[in-house]
């Protein structure tokens, strides 16, 4: 849709210069610094809730075993089968 509407957009164009702000005189603002600070607030606020989240975590140094569940008895020399 954006692509059929470019040849309109261009008959309706003049032929004005087109002039370029200087790039020493631009200037993100205040809006830029806002926004940044946001994002680095709410980066600072994730990653603290995800180590939260990851204290949380229990850590199994191996797998549990089948045998060693309640009502099963422990061997101790294994099966020879």
């Amino acid at each position: 849709m954006f692509l059929s509407a470019v040849p309109f957009v261009a008959l309706g164009a003049d032929n004005k210069v087109i002039t370029v702000p200087d790039p020493t005189t631009v200037s993100p603002g205040f809006l830029g610094f806002a926004v940044m600070f946001l994002l680095a607030v709410a980066t600072l606020l994730l990653i603290r809730s995800m180590v939260g989240h990851l204290r949380k975590v229990r850590y199994l140094p191996e797998p549990p075993d089948e045998t060693s569940a309640p009502g099963h008895p422990v061997r101790s020399v294994p099966d020879s089968r």
